[in-house]
């Protein structure tokens, strides 16, 4: 459900983008016979950057009125032009498209312009929007994406990645890389990563499903669920809940809500050894082979001669950890 819901959110804020079967105001074609990188800002609407086995760079500029997108002969695009300055160039292997609004207190009204680019594989980008959403898939490289009008969605992306909005949730799927994703206009969520991960929001929950590698997970929006396999778990909420599913725990498990209760399924957690300092209203875990203090709201030991720290405090809910195969 989270999932679902924040996927939802995320599509609708990416307004702006997705220009199918339109005819863009203006096309600019930059061959590419290197690995490149993309440079993109807008301020008058939002970026879609696509990538393919091509050789090339396609720019695609997209002119909107009144939430209708103009054809190029449509007499109001001149007119539009004049209230944007637009820089779209090549230099080496690096290709800049730029859209930025000349003042703030236009006398157009409901006008915008949004970027539709097509790049090859193998491209490194940094894109910013502060007038719409930003849609990225396929790309491989070192990127960094920002966005203060609109949410984030990223697909099928290889490298190591930096994604923040102030305008909606980020939503990202099938990372290749490590990750750095931070909200606070909506929830984060990432599905299938592969390579460490941090993911903060204070506008919205943190859901991270089958990852693979470290995490460093927190929300003062919502609630955090963690599941897949990684040595290091770092998860904390003041919004809600905690949750988590992991294996291959080998380094540290380190919990804390203040929002709500912890759930905790360590696969094969009985077969290692744990240092467990354990602490809320009430306190629920299967000890074996425990040396140390149980009461019902405190757990202070070791099992199976202990090693790896797990430590679970919640002021809002109970602990529940459980071992499974």
């Amino acid at each position: 459900m989270y999932t679902m819901i924040a996927m939802l959110i995320t599509l609708l804020s990416c307004s702006g983008i997705a220009q199918e079967n339109k005819t863009p105001a203006i096309t600019k074609t930059f061959d590419m016979n290197q690995p490149g990188t993309l440079n993109a800002r807008s301020s008058g609407g939002g970026i879609e950057v696509r990538a393919d086995d091509q050789k090339e760079v396609t720019v695609q500029v997209f002119i909107r009125k009144n939430g209708r997108v103009l054809s190029p002969s449509d007499p109001s695009v001149r007119d539009i032009l004049k209230d944007f300055e637009l820089d779209i160039e090549k230099n080496g292997s690096v290709v800049t498209a730029t859209v930025e609004r000349k003042t703030k207190f236009s006398s157009l009204r409901n006008v915008g312009i949004s970027l539709t680019i097509l790049t090859p594989r193998e491209m490194s980008c940094n894109v910013s929007s502060s007038g719409g959403g930003l849609k990225i898939s396929h790309v491989k490289g070192t990127h960094d994406f920002s966005s203060s009008g609109g949410g984030i969605k990223l697909e099928n992306i290889t490298g190591t990645t930096k994604a923040s909005s102030s305008g909606g949730g980020v939503h990202a799927t099938n990372q290749h890389g490590d990750i750095r994703l931070n909200s606070s206009g909506g929830g984060v969520t990432l599905e299938e990563a592969q390579g460490n991960v941090f993911a903060h929001s204070s506008g919205g929950g943190v859901h991270l499903t089958n990852v693979h590698g470290d995490v460093d997970a927190g929300s003062s929006g919502g609630g955090v669920s963690v599941s897949g396999e990684a040595g290091y778990v770092k998860a904390r909420s003041s919004g809600g809940s905690v949750r988590v599913n992991i294996g291959n725990l080998s380094r540290e498990l380190y919990l804390e809500s203040s929002g709500g209760g912890i759930d905790a399924i360590i696969r094969n957690g009985d077969k290692l050894g744990l240092d467990l300092d354990l602490s809320s209203g009430k306190v629920n875990i299967d000890l074996q082979n425990f040396s140390g203090k149980a009461e019902k709201d405190r757990v202070n030991g070791t099992m199976n001669s202990g090693g790896i720290p797990v430590y679970m405090r919640a002021s809002g809910g109970s602990v529940n950890v459980r071992f499974a195969e």
